[in-house]
């Protein structure tokens, strides 16, 4: 396939392509038809990749570096240089939409937000400096945390987060949302989770960030459009009614995640039926039972078993806290660290290794043996789009999004062999870069895209969308089952749901009729 030179790194990339994959920047005279507005939308330009650093808007705020974001838009480290170079963030949304009425509501969204915020001040709500339209991209410059997000935090603790600090980051959550609550009329955020949840090292603090989805809304106001993350999203939410009570369900949903390790995106709604799951000292054994009662009233179906307000569950969580300070002296000091301190190491970037999916069932490797030595046939996936990108690319070559990619990625510590069912031949390796990885079925459509995608292998279905994951902790590997329809099985012993198991170099796992080697390297 002919290629040509990026004009900005003089990288090689494919005549196709409309972005560079080792620099983001847009390919000239290159059209993206998926991902360009309608001919009718009345927008701009079609998207570009990230800003290069250097870039100045508004002749006044420079790009440093981008420092989140995925396909509608990005989040940069900039610099004021009208006050002294202060330290900024400045949020992005492109104009790539299908149509004009996505591209109107998004852009409504946007400016709510900056209107919203605006008009708050709180510690735990970050301010706004300006907003602003330039080059077909909307902004939004705020202040710049540096602490991280919660989810970080919780991958940093090996995917639980001791007692004592995720009830000091509960307080400061729920002191927000009683000042959003209590505004009128009443501000709904409606997308509590630990992803929306960063910390501020410097003034010890929660921040609350995205108000892009928050409603002001009259108490059980009917027809507010159902947004949110499922797993965190209260039952309510679904039918249209929001409330106040709605942010206390996604609050116990994320302290529960917090404590116990376990995503409630895996089963959503019917995690937090207790009847028939393990309540969270049963899952964490760590956990207080005067914990785990905060939690279960905060996730309550009925909003009127929940606690009454923000206010009320803050109370609760002050009388734990005291009583965890005479309980456990020794460690409060520990969790002040872990709860606000800087993140000593950085992220490390993660590469997302998915087989190809073949038009018929992969032939087997003619091998009289097992081999671990067998080649290795791995695609890498847009973590964004999910299109297929080149195997080292920091950027997608069709959208631009910065990908979430390992720059070690050939020294991963364990992958799982896809083995065939009579040989044990190798049809396929799966190599565990990530620190937790879903195994399962892709589905586009539920927007869930396993890490460990079994739909090559898995003609019959037998293997659920979310089945299990396998993670690690310091050296360790687990893995746990999700509830799923046919279990899992380790050396033809079937895994209790939701109970961690150690793997071991050379364990068999069954997922649905789907084998797998454990092998680490």
């Amino acid at each position: 396939m002919a290629t040509r030179l990026c004009p900005k790194c003089s990288a090689s990339v494919l005549a196709g392509d409309v972005f560079c994959g080792e620099c983001g920047a847009r390919m000239l005279n290159v059209s993206s038809p998926s991902v360009g507005l309608s001919a009718g939308s009345g927008a701009g330009t079609s998207p570009m990749g990230e800003l290069p650093p250097g870039t100045l808007l508004q002749n006044r705020y420079e790009i440093d570096k981008g420092v989140g974001g995925g396909g509608m838009g990005n989040v940069y480290k900039a610099y004021d240089r009208n006050l002294d170079y202060a330290l900024r963030a400045v949020k992005e949304m492109m104009e790539m939409f299908s149509d004009s009425s996505q591209r109107d509501k998004a852009v409504d969204d946007f400016r709510r937000e900056a209107k919203l915020l605006a008009s708050l001040k709180h510690p735990s709500i970050p301010i706004i400096y300006d907003h602003f339209i330039e080059g077909g991209r909307y902004y939004l410059v705020m202040e710049f945390i540096t602490g991280g997000d919660l989810a970080t935090r919780q991958r940093h603790l090996g995917g639980r987060v001791p007692e004592p600090t995720v009830t000091m980051w509960a307080l400061q959550i729920c002191d927000v949302l009683d000042y959003l609550h209590r505004r009128q009329p009443p501000i709904i955020y409606r997308d509590l989770k630990p992803a929306n949840l960063m910390v501020d090292p410097q003034a010890n603090q929660i921040m609350l960030i995205d108000f892009g989805i928050a409603r002001t809304v009259a108490p059980m106001q009917p027809g507010v459009t159902a947004i949110g993350t499922m797993g965190y999203a209260p039952p309510e939410l679904f039918s249209g009614k929001v409330e106040p009570r709605s942010d206390i369900y996604s609050l116990g949903a994320t302290v529960f995640h917090l404590l116990t390790g376990a995503d409630p995106r895996d089963k959503p709604l019917l995690i937090f039926d207790f009847s028939k799951n393990p309540k969270p000292c049963e899952m964490n054994s760590e956990i207080t039972p005067e914990m785990e009662a905060i939690i279960m009233q905060a996730v309550e179906y009925e909003p009127a078993n929940r606690f009454a307000s923000a206010r009320e569950m803050k109370t609760a969580l002050e009388a734990h806290l005291r009583w965890l300070e005479l309980r456990q002296p020794q460690d409060m000091e520990q969790a002040q660290r872990l709860a606000f301190g800087e993140i000593v190491r950085e992220v490390s970037r993660e590469l997302i290794h998915r087989p190809p999916t073949p038009a018929s069932p992969p032939a087997p490797v003619s091998s009289p043996q097992r081999s671990v030595s067998a080649p290795v046939s791995e695609t890498v996936f847009c973590s964004n789009c999910g299109v297929t990108i080149g195997l080292g690319d920091l950027f997608c070559a069709l959208c631009g999004a910065r990908q979430p990619v390992s720059l070690d990625y050939n020294k991963a510590s364990a992958k799982l062999l896809v083995l065939a069912p009579n040989s044990g031949d190798i049809r396929g390796t799966y190599v565990l870069e990530k620190e937790t990885s879903l195994i399962g079925r892709m589905d586009p459509v539920s927007g869930i895209f396993p890490e460990i995608d079994l739909s090559p292998y898995d003609l019959e279905s037998k293997v659920s969308r979310r089945h299990a994951r396998v993670w690690r902790e310091r050296t360790q590997f687990f893995v746990e089952d999700l509830s799923s329809i046919n279990g899992t099985l380790v050396n033809d012993t079937l895994l209790p749901p939701k109970q961690p198991h150690v793997l071991r170099d050379g364990d068999v796992l069954r997922v649905g009729q789907t084998q797998l080697m454990f092998k680490e390297q």
